[in-house]
């Protein structure tokens, strides 16, 4: 490599003396502009170069080497031989054999470096995996896979070609790894590492480029989670909830005060709830306002719940838990809370038993009624909630305004929660570097 760089040292040198002989000895021996300026940008081209080839380490930094390659396709030098005289002729061939053998020294050393030149991909210390996880590299025909993995308890490790979706090599139950592969077949490949428990992993994924013109032009791959299919590739089965919108529309109604519900209207009211087969849980949204034309957030507790439960879902957290209101549930509706307006609250009542919901309706007091206490409120006010369904068909919903003068107006919405099984994939695409 010294060599190398004292070709390319000698070479601006005797460009230079070109220049100042060609000026300074004889006023007569001058070249012409279109040679002047070969030099200075033959000149310009080296002073970039040197630095670069000085260091042989710079060669494992795929930048630096795009920089020496680019700048080696620009060291050209060519002259117009008419009208110089023998010495002018003279030191304008020397020069250009000198540029002419530095550009075929450093086109050797680029075309020797992918025999040597490793394109890291992915390199990990101490990394923390719990979970399967697939790591994408882009091959062509020719290039060589390098993977080291060290793990502090036994892993599964699995390469696969994502795009005939052939499984290429595997290792069971084994705590390092240090393999290769020869690529036969261009695509995208998957070193999948299986963790047994959360553990400390060490990973190390490089390729070996096939030439220098793959060395110049890496890819990239993207990858983004998509909805799958049972027994699609590698795809992920995920216990999920499906979302159904139990109302048409929200429910809207009015709570009169006592003292006008004794003259006209109901301080009460009572909504039945048709609960889907297979539903485990109801999610409502209850908001009360003493104003009537506050209906701002009303009508899309559905979306927001689908929208929530996808995003939640995506990201990989516990999507659903069916005890205690905690997992999916609560997350969800924690995303979703109504406007609260503190002055207004009414009392809420579940019931499951039809007689009792009909006793209410009648006028019964709440106080002599079987009611369920776990999911009923006294002076609620605006708020999102969880009802188990039980195994019922129809849960009932008793509203009651205990307020001797105001007025509340009511808005109710509500969706059904019905486990199910959703499937995921991973879809990969390559891209420029």
């Amino acid at each position: 490599m010294k060599k190398h760089i004292f070709t390319l040292f000698v070479c601006t040198v005797v460009m230079a003396s070109c220049n100042s002989q060609s000026g300074s000895q004889n006023d007569d021996l001058r070249l012409p502009d279109e040679i002047q300026l070969n030099i200075d940008e033959v000149n310009d081209v080296t002073n970039q170069l040197q630095p670069l080839l000085n260091n042989l380490s710079n060669l494992t930094n795929a930048v630096v080497v795009e920089q020496i390659y680019n700048l080696n396709s620009r060291l050209v030098f060519d002259f117009n031989p008419d009208g110089l005289d023998s010495t002018s002729l003279a030191k304008c061939t020397e020069m250009k054999a000198k540029v002419d053998m530095t550009r075929s020294q450093i086109t050797g050393i680029l075309n020797d470096l992918p025999n040597t030149y490793l394109e890291t991909e992915v390199q990990k210390e101490d990394y923390v995996i719990e979970e399967k996880e697939a790591h994408p590299v882009y091959l062509e025909r020719g290039d060589k896979l390098f993977y080291t993995i060290d793990a502090e308890k036994s892993i599964d490790i699995k390469i696969f070609n994502a795009d005939s979706k052939n499984l290429v090599r595997s290792f069971n139950s084994k705590k390092s790894v240090k393999d290769s592969l020869d690529i036969k077949f261009k695509g995208i490949y998957l070193v999948e590492i299986a963790p047994r428990g959360r553990q400390y992993v060490n990973i190390d994924i490089a390729y070996k480029p096939n030439s220098l013109e793959r060395l110049m032009n890496p890819k990239n791959v993207v990858s983004r989670e998509v909805d799958g299919e049972k027994g699609d590739f590698r795809v992920r089965s995920v216990k999920g909830i499906s979302m159904k919108n139990l109302f048409e529309e929200p429910k809207k109604f009015t709570l009169r005060g006592q003292l006008k519900a004794a003259f006209s209207g109901s301080a009460r009211a009572l909504v039945a709830v048709q609960i889907p087969s297979g539903a485990t849980d109801i999610l409502y949204s209850l908001r009360i306002s003493t104003n009537e034309g506050d209906r701002s957030s009303d009508g899309d507790f559905y979306d927001k719940m689908e929208l929530s439960y996808r995003r939640v879902k995506l990201l990989g957290l516990p999507v659903y838990e069916s005890h205690g209101g905690a997992g999916i549930i609560s997350t969800l509706l924690g995303e979703n809370i109504p406007l609260r307006e503190e002055d207004a609250y009414i009392n809420m009542y579940v019931f499951y038993n039809t007689a009792q919901a009909k006793l209410f309706q009648d006028g019964a007091s709440a106080a002599k009624l079987s009611y369920n206490v776990d999911y009923s409120t006294l002076g609620t006010q605006s708020c999102n909630g969880r009802i188990p369904s039980k195994g019922n068909r129809t849960i009932y919903l008793a509203f009651e305004n205990e307020r001797m003068r105001y007025n509340n107006y009511i808005w109710l919405e509500a969706v059904s929660a019905v486990p199910n099984t959703e499937y995921f994939k991973t879809e990969y695409t390559v891209v420029d570097k």
